[in-house]
């Protein structure tokens, strides 16, 4: 079950498993991380540019960049793992009783997750042809 502790030494005391400690951690952390890798794609994306200047060969070249993909995986991926320890707490809350809902419902939600993840990398990896430059 989830830990509901508002310090390190709390979670601690609460804290069944390791593991379990180790989920509380890495929801924190990984929080402020996607606060702050968040906030950067807003400046980068929005403020520091001016939105009606962005068109194809832009954004294709910006994906050709492997800073921006490991920075994008780097969303994704923190994204993605945080949003499913939160599902993970939200289904052992409503489930409590019910084993096998409960094995269907994370089943179901780790599938999916782990669907866009995948679709998620390749969108990042698949070469992008830019006109012009990548036709012969």
């Amino acid at each position: 079950m989830a830990i509901k502790a508002r310090s390190f030494k709390d979670a601690r005391s609460q804290a069944k498993s390791n593991p379990e400690l180790a989920w509380w951690v890495f929801m924190r952390l990984s929080g402020t991380a996607l606060v702050v890798l968040t906030l950067f794609h807003i400046f980068k994306n929005y403020i520091f540019v001016d939105e009606a200047s962005w068109d194809y060969e832009k954004i294709a070249s910006s994906y050709a960049d492997w800073w921006n993909k490991l920075y994008l995986l780097a969303l994704l991926g923190l994204g993605l793992m945080h949003g499913a320890n939160g599902m993970r707490y939200i289904i052992d809350d409503a489930t409590a009783k019910n084993r096998v809902a409960r094995f269907w419902a994370k089943a179901i939600v780790n599938t999916l997750i782990g669907a866009v993840f995948v679709f998620g990398i390749l969108a990042l990896v698949v070469k992008i042809p830019i006109p012009g430059v990548d036709t012969p």
